[in-house]
């Protein structure tokens, strides 16, 4: 169970010097085609923090054709995360934390964005049985030791983005998360982060690995949830197949179902990505998507992490996918 105090740090005198502590704060803009990847490593033990803000609105294979990057590397360590300003201009305040959160930025290129988070619900802890169904059966963290402790929330996201000089107006429903634990970033295991919202009526959010050098099915499934009418219901079983340009997701399937037996079939495509590299050992293909389910339209976001060892590993194989 996570209660507040949780959104802070837990790093202790004994933690490893590779403990991190991470916050993610993403938002989307549908109509102008934006994905907003807003996301916070600190190194507590280190002193360092590392801060991404990117604006993705293309299909590309590289990062630096999107609209913005702002990645900024060996950024001073906040004292703590519940309030906080960072010399690259992001500054965040937890006005009720798990609840309530005010973040804004003002970066280069005249953009900035100021923007309130409202929790539709409690934070879900994928390491919590009686949250997680698939909690018990796990041997440690769901992913690796860098997710010892992990949540994720979805907000209600409101306020206003400037992007290169042009307005635009943010209202959308988002996943976010927040993980701590020793981060070696080093071979990281193949994962896919996967959510997707059609109003503050439904999110489905998943968490499954992935061999896309060897399959395009996705699996094993490790963890998600269904919020729905404001009540979450844990994800039990999940199974999916997408296409791909090379490591890049162009769209799939995917069916979910929750706690009750009830099951959710999904596609989607892809319109917006690339790799995204906020840490310089693992990359991330980041993409925004369009998604139906049922007679319902939405928006989600896909990443799909890589260590670049996998990727080296695997390197024939990625690339003769068409």
């Amino acid at each position: 169970m996570i209660r507040p105090e949780d959104f802070d740090f837990h790093f202790t005198d004994d933690s490893p010097y590779n403990w991190a502590e991470t916050l993610a704060l993403p938002f989307v803009v549908p109509e102008a085609n934006i994905n907003a990847v807003v996301y916070l490593v600190t190194r507590p033990k280190l002193g360092v923090a590392m801060c991404d803000i990117t604006l993705i609105d293309r299909i590309t294979d590289l990062w630096e054709e999107q609209l913005y990057v702002d990645n900024m590397q060996h950024l001073p360590c906040p004292e703590t995360l519940t309030k906080f300003a960072l010399p690259n201009g992001l500054s965040f305040e937890a006005l009720e934390p798990l609840k309530l959160y005010r973040m804004r930025y003002e970066g280069i290129d005249e953009t900035s964005f100021d923007l309130t988070y409202r929790a539709l619900h409690a934070p879900y802890d994928i390491n919590d049985p009686e949250m997680d169904p698939t909690a018990a059966a796990r041997i440690g963290p769901a992913w690796d030791s860098s997710w010892s402790g992990h949540y994720e929330q979805t907000y209600h996201i409101t306020g206003e983005l400037i992007a290169r000089g042009v307005r635009h107006r943010v209202d959308c429903v988002e996943t976010g998360d927040r993980s701590w634990g020793p981060r070696p970033e080093r071979d990281n295991g193949a994962v896919i982060w996967w959510h997707a919202s059609f109003g503050e009526a439904l999110t489905i959010h998943l968490f499954t690995g992935h061999d896309l050098a060897q399959t395009n099915a996705m699996g094993p499934h490790i963890s998600g949830y269904v919020l729905e009418d404001g009540e979450i219901y844990g994800i039990t079983a999940s199974s999916g197949t997408q296409e791909y340009r090379k490591a890049m997701p162009m769209g799939g399937v995917l069916s979910v179902t929750d706690v009750r037996g009830k099951s959710f079939d999904v596609s989607f495509s892809t319109v917006n990505g690339c790799y995204w590299a906020p840490c310089p050992s693992n990359t991330y293909l980041q993409a925004s998507l369009r998604v139906t389910c049922g007679g319902l339209h939405g928006h989600g976001v896909q990443q799909l992490g890589l260590s670049r060892a996998y990727l080296g590993r695997n390197r024939n194989a990625i690339r003769t996918r068409t």
